[in-house]
């Protein structure tokens, strides 16, 4: 998010009142992003399942994954643009996730 600032490019965080309570909201853009852990929204490599209660934690994940794509799925319905960014890549590919939501804001105003 300091990125996002150093660059002067306004957001909200955290936005409770649009579907799904996005990370990082564009309100003027309409686009939401989204930072989804590895383990709680089943990442396909790296979510390492606990070795107890599996039934548990498989049911939830799958759970998490169908809510994300509801979400989605309302979201884009209002004409929204959402990005989802897992947070290994975040924390370690951080550039090319800045550049995901530059080109996404960029592709939103070239619309207009």
């Amino acid at each position: 998010m300091r990125e996002l600032k150093r660059r002067k490019i306004y957001f909200a965080s955290h936005a409770e009142s649009i579907t799904g309570n996005p990370d990082i909201v564009f309100r003027r853009k309409k686009i939401a992003v989204f930072i989804d852990s590895d383990f709680w929204h089943g990442h396909p490599k790296r979510c390492i399942m606990p070795q107890t209660n599996i039934a548990y934690w498989c049911a939830k994940i799958a759970r998490n994954r169908k809510r994300d794509k509801d979400v989605n799925r309302i979201l884009k319905k209002g004409r929204w643009g959402v990005i989802r960014l897992w947070e290994y890549n975040v924390k370690n590919r951080f550039d090319k996730c800045i550049w995901k939501i530059l080109a996404e804001l960029h592709k939103n105003s070239s619309r207009k």
